[in-house]
């Protein structure tokens, strides 16, 4: 009897035995595949790849990762600053001082590969972020998120006419700094140029041919071989280390490769649909304001004799390039269309049947074609800004940069005196750039021309506009332009 048990207890473990054999050879056949699959997946280093596109420089731009092979864009849905500083991270370009959309830096094509991105802040790679999953979303191109980054060697030019001339000014742990001219050479103006994106180096001055500047001198005896992609990255004594004065600030004239503006659809070359560069997209410009002084400026930066007329409402056709400027609102003696005031690159709020035109005189003049069209007898007025408005100049983007107001035909500056956070929210608010995330005091940006309008400025950050905060007298004021107040918006 106790045999028999003991054989019928053999006969219902044996079932028991193949099925947890089954089951860890399983396993193991599993976790060999999985390991396989990792040791062959393409590396990270290229599965996680980011770039930025159609900005002036590597550090901003749309938003593209690389998956399977394929760039594809990223939705705008739930992105924020703390997204967009771990692709500023991934890229070795800073920290992020903005977001933006398509709108300023283009639409992608093709995939969108990634929407709902929800960072922590830690990552190392955008794809390490919460998403939806690789090629999951509900979007479209309009909705391509952009990133502008600035890390520590960031330039630009001051003081020059055009943003590819002028003393080279360099950012270093949150402030902008000058270059001492100490072997300054052509080398290190090929260097300054190519990080610009400004063609090649026409001149390397010395002796502070733009002017003096101001705050700390970052670097000195500079010395470039030319191939170098960053200033910073050429030998140098050092990040502070100089035995200079501001006398011998360093800087550079370039030559932007390619004319940026152009007329499309007309009878010669000086008449037809305005088209502007910007980076690497040729766009269209809304008529949004557009008058005889914006014209004038298209005309003399196309070589062309004065403008006969500023034509509105697709005179000259539909474009089927993006959008790229808006509320142009040129003086007149700007020396190109991209120095005027407008709302930023892609910023609008219109359609091709808006695109602006002109008729310009031929460079030798053309008195049959000015008759034809009634300029000889009184041009149009100038449509000037609105009183009180205000522009942000010397930034980086349109939502950051000196403050200046529009008062009494004229721009002018505000003194930093009293200068804080609800003043900055005021000026954002105004321009619709969202939130204040600098109120910037002692000409940041540097030092603007002309009047200084407001000092003392006590905003409670819900005016509509600075004119409706508190201040002393206009022009009444104990400053100069070395206090010249400046603001950082979000953009967003």
């Amino acid at each position: 009897m106790r045999g028999r048990r003991e054989v019928d207890l053999r006969r219902c473990w044996r079932p028991a035995t193949w099925l947890l054999s089954s089951l860890l050879v399983s396993v193991l056949l599993v976790s060999m595949s999985v390991l396989l699959r990792n040791t062959t997946s393409t590396p990270l280093n290229r599965q996680y790849q980011v770039r930025l596109v159609n900005g002036h420089n590597r550090c901003e731009g749309r938003v593209e990762v690389l998956h399977n092979d394929t760039w594809g864009t990223v939705c705008d849905d739930t992105w924020d600053m703390v997204d967009a500083n771990v692709v500023c991270r991934q890229l070795d370009c800073g920290l992020a001082v903005a977001v933006g959309t398509s709108s300023q830096f283009g639409q992608g094509s093709g995939a969108i590969m990634l929407d709902n991105v929800d960072c922590k802040g830690g990552e190392t790679h955008l794809s390490q972020c919460a998403n939806l999953g690789w090629g999951v979303h509900n979007c479209y191109h309009y909705e391509d998120v952009a990133v502008i980054c600035r890390g520590d060697g960031a330039l630009r030019l001051v003081g020059g006419r055009d943003q590819c001339q002028g003393r080279v000014e360099v950012y270093y742990r949150g402030s902008w700094g000058t270059v001492c001219d100490d072997d300054w050479d052509q080398k290190n103006a090929e260097v300054v140029c190519g990080q610009m994106d400004c063609g090649q180096a026409v001149s390397a001055h010395r002796n502070s041919y733009f002017g003096n500047g101001r705050g700390e001198i970052l670097l000195d005896n500079v010395n470039c071989t030319g191939q170098e992609l960053q200033l910073y990255r050429c030998y140098s004594l050092g990040w502070g280390t100089n035995n200079c004065g501001h006398h011998e600030d360093a800087g550079v004239t370039c030559t932007v490769e390619q004319q940026k503006i152009r007329v499309v659809n007309g009878n010669s070359s000086c008449q037809g649909r305005v088209e502007v560069l910007y980076a690497t997209i040729w766009g269209t410009v809304c008529d949004d304001d557009w008058g005889m002084a914006n014209a004038q400026v298209v005309c003399r930066q196309l070589g062309c004799g004065p403008a006969i007329e500023a034509k509105t409402l697709a005179y000259y056709g539909y474009g089927t390039v993006p959008i790229l400027m808006d509320n142009v609102e040129c003086k007149g003696d700007e020396p190109d269309l991209a120095s005027c005031f407008h709302l930023g690159w892609g910023q609008h709020n219109c359609g091709h049947h808006e695109d602006a035109g002109v008729i310009c005189a031929s460079s030798h003049g053309d008195a049959s074609l000015r008759q034809a069209f009634g300029a000889m007898q009184s041009m149009p007025p100038i449509t000037l800004p609105s009183e009180g408005a205000v522009r942000l100049t010397g930034g980086l983007h349109r939502c950051e940069g000196r403050v200046e107001m529009f008062s009494s035909s004229e721009w002018g500056t505000v003194c930093d005196d009293a200068w804080d956070i609800p003043d900055a929210q005021v000026v954002c608010n105004q321009l619709g750039c969202g939130q204040a995330m600098e109120a910037r005091p002692e000409a940041f940006f540097g030092p603007g021309v002309g009047t200084i309008l407001l000092d003392n400025l006590k905003c409670n950050g819900d005016e509509a506009s600075l004119r409706e905060c508190s201040h002393i007298a206009w022009d009444v004021h104990n400053c100069d332009h070395t206090e010249d107040a400046g603001v950082t918006c979000s953009m967003s």
